[in-house]
């Protein structure tokens, strides 16, 4: 796989990953980062999910109608369909350049809180066609975290099953970021040694084609 050109045609095309900061669209993330919280109330990891270390929310997260929920779906709406107009032309071969991408649905969306020495195993979602991570809060990290990349999202790594494929991109969490990439992309976390790492995380469905 180290040698494959595939996988740089899969996952290593212009435009595939996006980073945009709507946190003025967003608004008070703090206020944001509250509510989530009130929702985690389990105390366990959810089973065959990637979070170690955390906690998962049920339902579909962006369906709520609390007003934080409503303002965070516009502005993650708004940034989705931006991310789209500027992926590559369409290729039948290609998992995340359909020809036909309209209409935008949420598949599902959901929120993660992870604590002291939390991460996300690299995985997929295999029936999504753009993933994403919105941060709503980050833990503090000292310059030595900053080298290590503590708590950062690494996207195009499969460690358990590639252990020498280092990742394509590694992204720094930060308050009011949204990344998106394609759901067949791989992606995990770093661990981080104390603190408190919340997301929100959804899946665009894939539209169906003609």
């Amino acid at each position: 796989m180290l040698d494959d050109p595939r996988w740089r045609w899969l996952d290593d095309q212009p435009s595939l990953v996006r980073s945009v900061d709507i946190a003025e669209a967003v608004g008070d993330i703090g206020q944001l980062a509250n509510y989530l919280r009130d929702l985690h109330n389990s105390r366990a990891a959810p089973l065959d999910q990637s979070v170690r270390g955390g906690t998962q929310t049920d339902g579909n997260l962006l369906l709520r109608d609390a007003p934080v929920i409503a303002r965070l779906r516009e502005a993650i709406m708004t940034a989705v369909e931006a991310y789209i107009g500027l992926l590559p032309p369409a290729d039948a071969n290609h998992p995340a350049l359909p020809k036909a991408r309209r209409p935008i649905r949420i598949a599902g969306s959901w929120s993660v809180r992870l604590v002291d020495e939390g991460f996300h195993a690299d995985h997929v979602h295999p029936q999504g066609w753009i993933s994403s991570a919105f941060y709503a809060a980050v833990p503090n990290t000292t310059a030595e975290g900053q080298v290590r990349r503590e708590g950062w999202l690494s996207l195009g790594e499969a460690r358990d099953l590639v252990p020498g494929l280092a990742p394509l991109q590694m992204v720094q969490p930060k308050p009011g970021r949204l990344v998106l990439f394609p759901s067949t992309m791989w992606h995990g976390t770093r661990p981080f040694p104390a603190g408190e790492r919340m997301t929100v995380a959804f899946d665009i469905m894939r539209p169906r084609q003609g």
